[in-house]
């Protein structure tokens, strides 16, 4: 599968599950889609970071380079706010809701950005072929990163 069309599925799955943490009344439910994103987040955020942030950020063009960056940067943020909400001990507390939902805000605005500048820039950089390549790495990566 062609890279950009691997992440925007993961990116479908992960805001599925976001809303289902952030709308769910039911402890059991919330508990069950978080332990489900948290899995899928990490295995998603690092091979993303392998396959496509890295290409980018070796690329000359400087403002391919920046989006490959900010990439990592909020994956970086993404990570902090996973640690504190896997430290959560009620999914239906006030401070483990909010912060939920600042996960899910944060997630959005970078997937609404990735769908838009990078992967713009992997289709300028890229031809169909190495991008084919590329989501078949990203797969393979994510099957072996454990949960």
């Amino acid at each position: 599968m062609e890279i950009t069309k691997a992440l925007h599925t993961d990116h479908m799955e992960l805001k599925k599950l976001l809303r289902t943490i952030t709308s769910s009344e039911e402890a059991d439910e919330i508990t069950s889609a978080f332990e489900e994103f948290a899995a899928l987040l990490k295995k998603h955020a690092r091979a993303e970071e392998k396959v496509v942030y890295e290409k980018l950020v070796g690329q000359s063009d400087e403002e391919v380079q920046q989006d490959g960056y900010e990439g990592y940067t909020e994956h970086m943020l993404a990570d902090t706010l996973l640690a504190k909400l896997k430290e959560g001990a009620d999914p239906l507390s006030p401070e483990w809701q909010a912060e939920a939902k600042v996960m899910k805000e944060i997630l959005e605005h970078h997937i609404k950005e990735e769908e838009d500048a990078i992967f713009s820039d992997v289709r300028e950089t890229f031809e169909m072929s190495e991008r084919k390549e590329m989501g078949e790495q990203f797969e393979e990566l994510k099957d072996e990163i454990p949960a």
